[in-house]
């Protein structure tokens, strides 16, 4: 057999209702992590992912912020990835988040899971809700969104889903809109529309929109008043979750019309700066 027909026989997730394999791995803390430990007390969370960058730690650290409410549905969350357990703590540190990482050396353990390629030690974005039965109750390929998590593990648990408490900060004022949404205000004639991009300055720098202003999350309390305005800004980042943060305290500052991108250049359909070019 091929190996891009090896490949496709991993690409289905396991189906629900099926044993869950076996999964016994070194945390980043260097615990072991085994779900044989939590079959017949609460359900777990199992997450692949594939990359260790700042896309998935926007993902991690949105999931992370709902660990009270995970608490609440009796789950348990385990992180999986190939990357070396000393990686995989710098990572999770970098994050600020409490979730368990582990070490899937070769993605042997993935494999079993359906959560890597049969050619290659990778593992794929892939996420599973292993039941207190010890089955799998709920799949999804790739990274869901955690609300829709939150919302699948509350069903198997049989329960209402809790709901998101509500941050110090007045963030129902900050609105969530689309790459094209974005394009539209920015396109605006005289819209005063302003496009703040919050990641780092090297991925800033390897792929940007050609209008956006660049102060990372974590110096824009020292920098807003470089914004030169605090209403009408479109916050960015690469997936979502530092820009959110980003609305938020411009949210409490004072701002107004504050937006947050969701997707962000992920996602971004508007014009782009790559390597010094512009497309």
């Amino acid at each position: 057999m091929p190996p891009s027909a090896l490949g496709l026989l991993s690409a289905s997730p396991l189906k629900n209702g099926s044993k869950a394999p076996r999964l016994s791995l070194t945390a980043e803390s260097g615990t072991w992590i085994r779900i044989d430990d939590h079959v017949g007390q609460k359900q777990v969370l199992v997450v692949f992912v594939r990359r260790i960058d700042a896309a998935t730690g926007d993902w991690l650290k949105a999931l992370d912020a709902r660990r009270d409410d995970l608490s609440t549905l009796d789950t348990e969350v385990i992180g999986v990835n190939t990357a070396r357990t000393d990686r995989l703590r710098a990572f999770k540190n970098s994050l600020g988040i409490d979730l368990a990482l582990a070490y899937d050396p070769f993605a042997v353990e993935a494999r079993s899971w359906r959560a890597a390629s049969r050619v290659g030690p990778v593992t794929r974005d892939r996420v599973y809700i292993v039941d207190i039965d010890g089955n799998i109750a709920w799949s999804h390929v790739g990274l869901p969104d955690v609300a829709d998590l939150l919302t699948a593990a509350a069903t198997t648990k049989g329960i209402a889903v809790p709901e998101a408490q509500a941050d110090p900060l007045d963030v129902a004022t900050v609105r969530h809109i689309d790459s094209a949404e974005a394009v539209a205000f920015l396109e605006e004639q005289d819209g005063g529309w302003l496009l703040l991009d919050v990641r780092t300055r090297s991925e800033f720098d390897a792929d940007h929109a050609p209008m956006a202003v660049h102060i990372p999350v974590d110096e824009l309390p020292q920098r807003s008043s470089e914004l030169g305005q605090t209403n009408k800004v479109l916050c960015i980042c690469q997936a979502g979750g530092r820009s959110q943060a980003a609305a938020e305290f411009l949210v409490s500052i004072g701002g107004h019309d504050i937006l947050n991108v969701m997707g962000g250049m992920s996602a971004w359909s508007g014009p782009r700066v790559t390597g010094g070019v512009t497309a």
